[in-house]
This record gives C-alpha cells, structure tokens and sequence, in this order.
C-alpha cells in the first residue's frame, strides 16, 4: 500500500473523490443494519455523511456505511 504525503492511500482519495461527485445528487444508501435510505446527498465530511430525506436533514455516520450508490 502507498501512501502519500500525507498519509493517505490513492484508494482513500478516489473514495473521497466519488462522495464528493455525488454532492447535490440523489443517493441510496445502505445502512449496516439492513435499513435503505434515499435522499440527496448535501455533505461529506470525514466521518459523517448529510442526506435530505422527505426535506429533513439525517446525518449518516460513514462506519455506518454498507454501500452507496447514486439513485436512478
């Protein structure tokens, strides 16, 4: 594994990248307990993700996280 300057992979990096893409955009998001959310994604901070979901903000703990994908 190679790290960079500071101290991140290039994985890390194209992950960060990906969220930031999202930004703005609808968004499912599986949660670790099985629960599915879907909401437009409006941050990505380092250990939280914000959602809108039925025009209500829902913070979203990243090791939370299963998986997400954009809406279609």
């Amino acid at each position: 594994m190679k790290l960079d300057k500071i101290g991140q992979t290039s994985e890390l990096k194209s992950i960060k990248e990906m969220l930031n893409g999202f930004l703005g955009k609808d968004v499912n998001i599986s949660i670790r307990s099985g629960t599915r959310l879907k909401g437009r994604l409006e941050s990505v901070s380092t250990y939280e993700l914000v959602i809108t979901v039925s025009h209500k903000p829902v913070v979203v703990l990243k090791h939370a996280i299963d998986y997400v994908e954009l809406a279609e």
